[in-house]
């Protein structure tokens, strides 16, 4: 008799598609779509892989994550231009960027439960480097950080598109709909107060330029110039327990 196989932890799938769309309503604070939304969300939850009966299904499935990718910059954009006037335009770039990565996005899926809410097809692969991303993000800090697979950022970036769409491209409901959907958000504030937890969001991704921000706000750099490279030392960037406040950590940033 053959043995029953299970879906990996984190790649289960959903088969109830009101079941779905409540859940990503849920995620998005509550958002309820139009009538005509329900179509859009379903674009949004159903993979580029998977075999569409209608004629290009697959390619409004792609637009929207184009849409949803630049409508997520447009949002932290405006959000942190008015949330925090004294950032310059390099504190606006780094940060936005930040919110918008691929890690960033990757963790947001995992935590909102999204991936078992995409249509798929023959995507065993996949679903198994999905779960293995969900446990490292769900279970404690190794200090090796797995890369989020880029399908969990696209299922957030097509959400998001939706969503945009769906509200007639209110720049207000998007706002809301970003900040809500990809909790905890990286600021200026919370890398100041907690530097090791916000940068573990990111996996490696733009964190030395977020090291070398956080090290210009505190105001204790000191910059030595050899000729050859800058070498920037500072301490604290730890999350303030014993062990780690202290600490010295070297940044080298090459000169090109």
């Amino acid at each position: 008799m053959q043995q029953q196989q299970h879906p990996a932890p984190g790649a289960e799938f959903v088969a109830d598609r009101d079941a779905a769309r409540a859940e990503v309503e849920r995620a998005l604070g509550g958002y309820s779509f139009r009538d005509g939304g329900a179509l859009l969300l379903e674009d949004a939850l159903t993979h580029s892989v998977h075999p569409r009966d209608e004629a290009g299904g697959r390619a409004r499935h792609q637009r929207l994550e184009f849409l949803g990718d630049a409508a997520l910059g447009l949002a932290f954009a405006t959000i942190f231009y008015r949330d925090d006037p004294g950032l310059d335009q390099g504190d606006l770039t780094v940060l936005r960027s930040a919110n918008v990565s691929t890690q960033k996005l990757a963790r947001v899926a995992v935590r909102r439960r999204l991936y078992p809410l995409l249509r798929r097809y023959n995507c065993a692969p996949q679903d198994h480097e999905v779960s293995r991303f969900t446990k490292s993000v769900e279970g404690p800090y190794s200090g090796d950080p797995i890369e989020g697979p880029r399908v969990l950022a696209d299922i957030v970036e097509a959400i998001v598109g939706a969503v945009y769409l769906d509200s007639k491209l209110d720049l207000e409901v998007l706002q809301k709909v970003a900040k809500l959907l990809c909790e905890p958000i990286i600021t200026k504030k919370a890398l100041l107060e907690d530097p090791e937890s916000m940068l573990n969001e990111l996996g490696g991704e733009h964190r030395e330029d977020l090291e070398i921000k956080i090290l210009a706000w505190r105001k204790v750099a000191n910059v030595v110039d050899d000729g050859r490279e800058q070498a920037i030392t500072t301490s604290g960037l730890g999350n303030g327990s014993e062990d780690e406040v202290g600490k010295l950590r070297t940044i080298r940033i090459e000169e090109a």
